[in-house]
């Protein structure tokens, strides 16, 4: 998602990329896919020091997002993260209080419960019977290299917090 993001923010302007941060090749990758130039970073608090960002964009596996929307807070910043904001309750409740206490913005991406397809599920899941628990997978095989960064995602956080999964009661 990272890579979508960085891709947007190029195209779309009123952006202006200070950095890359990704631990792997990815950030190589990425810095050729948008015309390279970009300054690359393997640790974030390294590159949230030197860059001195107004936002970032968090695409990373999920038991990072708390740590490193923190941090960013801290910093002043405001965050955008891909869904979920951390791995507990009582850690999207730090997320939340940072930001408060910042004053500055949190926006979680998730999109997935305005898509007509999911739209359409939820309402054909509603009428099944209770309790139900349904997933939805859109276009996301583990094959190939994506097997990888599934497998990696599945170490990170438990699927049923990061995939769209709804429980009716």
């Amino acid at each position: 998602m990272g890579a979508s993001h960085a891709i947007a923010y190029k195209t779309i302007g009123g952006f202006e990329i200070c950095g890359i941060v990704s631990t792997g090749n990815s950030k190589v990758v990425l810095n050729e896919r948008l015309g390279g130039g970009y300054t690359l970073y393997d640790d974030y608090a390294t590159a949230l020091k030197a860059t001195q960002p107004d936002a970032v964009c968090i695409s990373t596996y999920p038991d990072t997002h708390e740590a490193f929307a923190v941090m960013a807070f801290e910093q002043g910043c405001h965050v955008f993260m891909e869904k979920p904001i951390a791995d507990t309750v009582e850690g999207a409740k730090r997320v939340m209080a940072a930001a408060e206490k910042a004053g500055k913005k949190l926006v979680v991406g998730y999109i997935l419960r305005h898509h007509p397809s999911w739209e359409k599920f939820v309402e054909v899941a509603q009428g099944l019977g209770k309790p139900l628990v349904m997933r939805m997978n859109l276009n996301q095989q583990s094959h190939g290299t994506m097997w990888t960064v599934h497998r990696n995602l599945m170490k990170s956080l438990s699927p049923i917090v990061d995939c769209g999964f709804i429980i009716l009661m």
